[in-house]
């Protein structure tokens, strides 16, 4: 009989019964192994914390950064590049388990938020654009002189994107406002 509602195709009440002992006997079965029990109550009181696994970055050799400046390890300290001399800075590629930071000083030619995130350009064209996604624009306008580090991704030739990121007024010396 379970056969023959299982092949029901117009659905029906046999099939939604079937396919509820079905999925009671997955259930069943998944219970009923300790090691799969032990994973369950791991995953839901992560899950119930708010907890999820960490992801191991593997940080990168200090020969990535010789001249290279601009980048550090993720949440170091880098010397802010300017828009003119970055270009010869950026890597191709970094590993996918890896962060790097980056930091650049330059005039604001974008600012705009979407009510949640705050995302600020600096650099123009023909250069590379170097765009910050961040929670605070820290009263930034455009035009203003502003140094942006965050980690970096390259998105093309022309664009990188640092998120997270943190979007500082320059001052006079060249260093971000406190």
């Amino acid at each position: 009989m379970r056969f023959k509602a299982w092949r029901n195709r117009e659905g029906g009440r046999n099939s939604a019964i079937l396919m509820a002992r079905v999925t009671r006997v997955n259930a069943l079965s998944l219970i009923r192994s300790r090691r799969r029990r032990y994973a369950l109550a791991v995953a839901s009181l992560s899950a119930a914390s708010g907890l999820e696994p960490a992801l191991a970055q593997t940080l990168l050799p200090d020969s990535f950064f010789v001249g290279r400046p601009a980048f550090s390890q993720p949440e170091q300290p880098g010397k802010p590049a300017s828009c003119e001399d970055i270009s010869g800075q950026l890597p191709d590629s970094v590993p996918p388990d890896s962060r790097v930071d980056m930091a650049i000083a330059g005039t604001v030619s974008l600012i705009q938020t979407d009510g949640a995130l705050w995302y600020v350009a600096v650099c123009a064209e023909p250069g590379v654009r170097v765009l910050c996604v961040t929670y605070s624009a820290n009263d930034l306008k455009l035009g203003d002189k502003a140094i942006l580090r965050g980690g970096y991704s390259r998105q093309d030739r022309r664009h990188v994107l640092l998120d997270p990121c943190l979007a500082s007024p320059e001052t006079e010396g060249g260093t971000p406002e406190p």
